[in-house]
């Protein structure tokens, strides 16, 4: 498998500088947790009224015990599965034999915003496109910001709420891209035909939108993370 490495320069301060067990250290002090069908286990967070994964979903099968025909490990890399979960396009995301655990199912754009409500999005920019959000309000669903040479950050409001969000980055046709720039999570809702909306969270020193939450459409044969929400 062909890869796209994209280096841009010893100051890139992103969280895969941390390792593994560290991050999932941290995660494991969470108590509750679900299993999908595989037997994979998830630690879960409730923030306000719903309960989401604090994880990346890892599934390769359906509920039903049928095979998932994406579920790319970043980079083909082994060691990514338990820190970045596997990557999905939208039509296994959508599919009526449901990726997530019983129980639970893959996040809409409304139960997005919702969360984005919760945490302090306000309305006016809820229902925006591109990037949103004040205070950022990011930084408290990321599991790390480091602080750059142009900006520091209050890492007290650094994942503030146990999301865990961390940037797996994607995969477009044969080619890993932005790991350790971007987080980019599918929502269940599509926006046309061939689009399907998203949440996307910025990591890398020179991006200015570390702050956001980014809503946007994009094609639905991308391939990205999935958190998974409790019915």
């Amino acid at each position: 498998m062909k890869k796209l490495i994209l280096s841009i320069g010893a100051f890139m301060a992103i969280p895969a500088m941390l390792s593994a067990n560290d991050i999932n250290r941290a995660l494991n002090k969470l108590e509750d947790t679900v299993r999908d069908v595989e037997g994979n286990s998830y630690r879960t967070v409730k923030i306000g009224k719903q309960v989401w994964l604090a994880e990346n979903l890892r599934s390769t099968k359906f509920q039903d015990g049928s095979k998932i025909k994406t579920a790319f490990i970043p980079n083909d890399d082994e060691k990514n599965l338990l820190k970045y979960g596997r990557l999905y396009d939208w039509h296994d995301v959508t599919d009526e034999r449901n990726i997530c655990p019983i129980g639970w199912r893959v996040a809409s754009d409304d139960d997005w915003k919702k969360l984005e409500r919760t945490i302090g999005m306000s309305e006016v920019d809820l229902n925006k496109k591109g990037w949103r959000g004040d205070n950022d309000i990011a930084n408290t669903l990321k599991e790390a910001q480091p602080d750059t040479l142009f900006r520091k950050f209050n890492q007290s409001q650094v994942n503030k709420h146990n999301f865990f969000a961390r940037p797996a980055g994607v995969k477009l046709n044969r080619w890993y891209i932005t790991q350790g720039m971007y987080s980019e999570f599918w929502t269940s809702s599509d926006a046309t035909a061939k689009d399907a909306y998203i949440r996307t969270l910025a990591y890398s020193w020179w991006n200015l939108h570390k702050g956001e939450i980014r809503r946007t459409a994009l094609s639905k044969n991308a391939m990205f993370s999935v958190r998974c929400i409790r019915n």
